[in-house]
């Protein structure tokens, strides 16, 4: 029996049983479906932040009051001294300095929850219209003399209250009113686009701290060295601190360190994720088990023609991965489906950044995957099936 025929033994058996068949590949469709949609979200939100920091702050070096992103609320705070430190640094334009927390934000009795970043404003500008491309939906940017001035995110203009806001309203942070100067052109980051950015004065009443800073970010001159004058930074912040509890990043590094957290994050989903193929996995082998005992007879005559046992395992192992790739391209069709559904509606809720990942690797990789998952379920019970007597098979035995 050639490999065509054993192809076509092993199809024939699946069409003869499709109720069973079906019922069989529900696990696998299961599992591949959760397992591509959380990949294609994972990685196609790791690769629009990427591509942001790497674009939009390419000559930008990030720097923040603690090593660990998870232990900031507990870091030691800029001062003076530690800015002064920084703008000292040769190849070095300006400094972005500020503090930023999160407060509730109120308007016309209603409340939300929001990120407000006190800083300078003229630097501000400087580095949301140059280095990180941002734009005004309407508006102007605030200027140094203003106070209790702001500019906001386009979501929190929009969305975030019954009736939008708009230029020359005002919001209540803490106990002040603060008017709205500008608004944010869509960013499509749920941070930025339900920010509030106020000047650094009023920051320091807002969030009781006096020359502290909890954000430094450092735009590069053109055409210099970005690594050694984020060296040249450590260097001089080590000295003014006292201790190297700090993190100095280039755009690179940053999208390196949020790549690394994502990747965990979308290994762990996936892990679970697997525990659904491992149940269809187990379909499988049960079914292609139930299969063999019912098709005792007909393996006694295959073997009374001649068969080999190697071809009776190629049969029943060709089968089970069948079963896994039929299961592997439902699954596929539906995860990818559900994948475009969320970026979708994340996109109509002003989460812009949750991008479906979709490439041939995927769709490859996952359909290959779920045929060799399908193999190694059947591969037991057909080896088995394949080592039956063929005497007492064909009595019955």
């Amino acid at each position: 029996m050639n490999l065509k025929d054993i192809i076509s033994f092993a199809g024939k058996n699946i069409t003869q049983k499709k109720t069973q068949s079906l019922l069989t590949i529900v696990g696998i469709v299961i599992g591949i479906l959760a397992i591509v949609s959380l990949i294609s979200l994972g990685y196609g939100v790791q690769n629009y932040i990427t591509e942001e920091i790497s674009t939009a702050g390419a000559n930008v070096i990030t720097i923040l009051p603690s090593k660990d992103f998870g232990s900031m609320s507990s870091a030691k705070n800029f001062n003076e001294r530690d800015l002064k430190a920084v703008e000292k640094v040769r190849g070095i334009e300006s400094v972005l300095y500020g503090w930023s927390g999160a407060s509730i934000v109120k308007y016309r009795d209603q409340e939300s929850y929001s990120y407000v970043f006190a800083t300078k404003p003229s630097t501000y500008q400087e580095f949301y219209t140059g280095a990180y491309g941002y734009g005004l939906e309407s508006g102007r940017w605030m200027n140094d003399n203003d106070k209790y001035s702001c500019v906001i995110g386009y979501s929190l203009s929009k969305t975030a209250f019954n009736r939008e806001i708009r230029i020359g309203d005002r919001i209540e942070i803490g106990d002040r009113k603060y008017k709205v100067v500008g608004i944010l052109a869509q960013v499509g980051n749920p941070n930025d686009d339900n920010a509030v950015v106020i000047p650094y004065e009023a920051g320091e009443e807002l969030f009781e701290v006096n020359k502290e800073y909890n954000f430094m970010a450092a735009l590069v001159r053109p055409n210099t060295d970005v690594i050694k004058i984020s060296e040249d930074i450590k260097k001089e912040i080590e000295k003014s601190r006292g201790d190297e509890n700090f993190s100095v990043l280039t755009s690179e590094q940053l999208a390196e360190s949020i790549n690394s957290i994502f990747s965990v994050l979308t290994l762990f989903l996936v892990g679970v994720a697997g525990i659904s193929l491992l149940v269809g996995a187990v379909g499988i082998s049960n079914t292609m088990h139930m299969s063999i005992l019912e098709r005792r007879k007909d393996i006694g005559i295959l073997k009374a023609l001649g068969a080999e046992n190697n071809t009776i395992l190629s049969i029943f192992v060709i089968e089970a991965g069948f079963l896994g790739l039929f299961g592997g391209i439902i699954g596929t069709v539906f995860g990818i489906l559900i994948a475009k559904a969320i970026e979708y509606f994340a996109k109509i809720a002003g989460y812009g950044l949750i991008r479906a990942w979709i490439s041939p690797e995927l769709i490859f990789g996952v359909l290959i995957f779920s045929f060799v998952v399908g193999i190694l379920s059947g591969y037991f019970p057909a080896r088995s099936g394949a080592k039956l007597n063929p005497v007492d098979t064909l009595r019955g035995e």
